[in-house]
């Protein structure tokens, strides 16, 4: 199927969008005269950390730009379970259009398929269901990077630095993510061609447990030398270079990481990793709302799913996506 890839905007293109959005209130009032105010609802697998305030601030400026209310919903910590009692709710708001995230399509499918039978239009964001267009929940169109093929670039980051890595590993946070075991699965298909041995590693969301989790891993493992966190904060890359830099391997380790952070832009400065993987988070709070309005007015949609990532961050582009994070706040 063909799909729109959305590539990463330079410091110029950002600075002009943010003065475009700086627009009175009294233009803002004029521009959405005699438009109707549809309410679009997100009930994501959102959690409480920066890459989903990210992903709120887009959906927040895309509803703003396009004269729709939102209502914004999320959890403390990841859970599947309640991600679908806040779909549930949102199908008894009557949205006018719903914006979800395929987390777990097997477990979602009674109530994506509710929502389509009460008439909700749905768009999915981050994670998309990997089945065939027929086959998968029926949402209008996915928005999100491609998962298992993150997990690729992020091996061939490491293949790029180190032809014949002896171990790569994949440390996950959230055991039974369909997205994170797509990506861990593609870091690990790549690099076991190479010859590489893989193996990815329960490590769950409590810092001090996965810090030793880690720590005994290299120990038991003296011959890993690259290692593909899926998440950019203390859930993962965090924890990890404190473990590495109390071992004294980070700059031995062939570090990659997926989304953007102000560690990940340190340690790749400082030669302590090689790349990230980003996903352009803000693009997938903002675009919903633009395709809402033009679906909900005129019953367009584009016909394939805008790829937004991966996009590799290095030292090539350090400085734009250091700009990007600092300067405009945008994961």
């Amino acid at each position: 199927m063909a799909k729109i890839t959305v590539r990463l905007m330079t410091s110029g293109v950002l600075a002009a969008a943010a003065a475009t959005l700086a627009a009175g209130t009294s233009q803002a009032a004029d521009r959405c005269d005699g438009k109707k105010p549809y309410l679009i609802y997100y009930a994501t697998h959102a959690v409480a950390e920066p890459v989903w305030a990210t992903v709120k601030k887009g959906a927040e400026q895309g509803a703003d730009d396009n004269c729709l209310k939102i209502k914004w919903t999320q959890d403390d910590k990841f859970s599947v379970e309640t991600t679908i009692n806040r779909m549930e709710t949102a199908i008894t708001e009557k949205p006018d259009m719903l914006v979800i995230t395929a987390t777990d399509p097997t477990a979602m499918r009674p109530t994506v398929e509710k929502a389509k039978a009460a008439g909700i239009p749905m768009i999915a964001i981050n994670v998309l269901d990997p089945a065939p267009k027929d086959q998968r929940l029926p949402y209008l169109i996915g928005i999100g990077a491609g998962l298992y093929s993150s997990g690729v670039a992020a091996a061939e980051q490491v293949l790029k630095v180190n032809p014949h890595p002896k171990r790569g590993i994949v440390p996950n946070h959230v055991p039974g993510h369909a997205g994170l075991e797509q990506m861990a699965k593609g870091f690990t298909d790549t690099l076991a061609k190479a010859g590489a041995q893989t193996e990815v590693i329960a490590i769950g969301t409590d810092v001090s447990q996965s810090s030793a989790m880690l720590s005994n891993y290299f120990l038991a493992h003296p011959d890993t030398d690259a290692v593909f966190c899926m998440n950019s904060g203390p859930f993962c890359f965090e924890t990890l270079m404190d473990v590495e830099r109390r071992e004294n391997l980070s700059k031995t380790v062939s570090n990659v990481t997926f989304d953007v952070s102000p560690a990940l832009l340190d340690a790749i400065a400082n030669g302590e990793a090689i790349a990230g993987i980003d996903q352009l988070m803000y693009l997938q709070g903002y675009l919903p709302a633009v395709i809402a309005r033009t679906y909900l007015d005129y019953g367009m949609m584009p016909d394939a799913d805008i790829v937004t990532g991966p996009a590799i961050i290095d030292k090539s582009n350090l400085d734009k996506v250091k700009y990007r994070l600092m300067e405009a706040g945008l994961n």
